[in-house]
């Protein structure tokens, strides 16, 4: 069987949760440092902030390939990041071979009997350990990066360091770092 080489990514929440930032983290990664063709797509409902939104992120790692199709089709992946958006896609998240991560202090009811489930608490970490809810979906880019492999960690590394401040830089690489141990555990878990 001939390896994928086309990768689909879905992440949905609120407006406000770091959705389209999470997906641009992602695209800028695969695209500037790890020279991946990439596309992404988002929508907003009727409020940009408390509305629902979603992003779509498709990666295509093989560059004798091109995307001849910008949305996704059949993700692998799914990052869900409200109960609205768990319940839209808790049966596509159902099927074999396809990846959720939540966050379950902001998806409190999520189960699937197929596929695999990671729990990341990046809320609960950014608000707790680093004392900024705002950074949360830096530490998802870390455990994303790790949980997927869909970039490398040097990619997503220099993507922070490029796409925030200077001023707070250190924080946002720790809250990277961060992200990246909780995929670790999570995937020493399942092995």
């Amino acid at each position: 069987m001939e390896k994928m080489t086309r990768h689909e990514i879905r992440i949905a929440g609120y407006g406000g949760q770091g959705v389209i930032t999470l997906s641009k983290l992602l695209i800028n990664a695969a695209i500037t440092f790890d020279r991946h063709q990439a596309t992404q797509a988002e929508a907003y409902g009727p409020a940009s902030r408390g509305g629902s939104c979603w992003a779509e992120v498709v990666i295509e790692d093989n560059p004798e390939e091109v995307i001849d199709y910008p949305r996704t089709i059949n993700p692998e992946y799914y990052v869900l990041l409200s109960d609205a958006a768990a319940a839209a896609y808790r049966s596509f998240c159902n099927q074999e071979n396809v990846v959720s991560i939540i966050d379950p202090l902001t998806v409190k009811k999520f189960k699937i009997r197929k596929g695999i489930k990671y729990e990341v608490e990046a809320q609960r970490i950014a608000t707790e350990e680093f004392k900024l809810p705002v950074i949360a979906n830096v530490i998802l880019f870390g455990a994303l990066v790790s949980l997927t492999k869909l970039v490398s960690v040097e990619a997503g590394r220099k993507t922070v360091e490029k796409s925030v401040p200077s001023k707070v830089l250190d924080l946002n690489l720790r809250a990277y770092e961060r992200g990246l141990e909780i995929a670790k555990d999570l995937l020493a878990k399942q092995a």
